[in-house]
């Protein structure tokens, strides 16, 4: 008796096996047999897109996030560590604390 339903084929043009517990490629959704679900074993061509695109402008810092952190004084972007105006030396944000300053007092 034949399951016509049951399971998939590999999506390796050179394999093609029927697959009762296929896995599906996470980067390209294609399903693939337990000998080439890794990116490497079929040359997943989305396997290796930047994720973490975002450098810090820190002086030094070579970290970089995936999501934009914007400083709202000099518009630099800044990782997690550098994101307050004080922790990246800010010069935009000292100018104005010290005209605010200068004028309180």
């Amino acid at each position: 008796m034949e399951f016509p339903d049951l399971g998939k084929h590999c999506s390796e043009p050179t394999c093609k096996q029927l697959d009762f517990l296929p896995v599906t490629c996470d980067a390209c959704k294609q399903d693939f047999c337990k000998d080439h679900f890794s990116y490497a074993s079929h040359k997943c061509p989305f396997a290796f897109k930047k994720v973490f695109t975002h450098r810090c402008s820190k002086e030094g810092c070579r970290k970089k996030e995936m999501l934009q952190l914007a400083c709202a004084q000099c518009h630099g972007n800044f990782c997690i560590q550098h994101r307050h105006p004080l922790d990246h030396n800010c010069q935009a944000g000292s100018s104005s604390a010290s005209k605010e300053r200068r004028t309180v007092k």
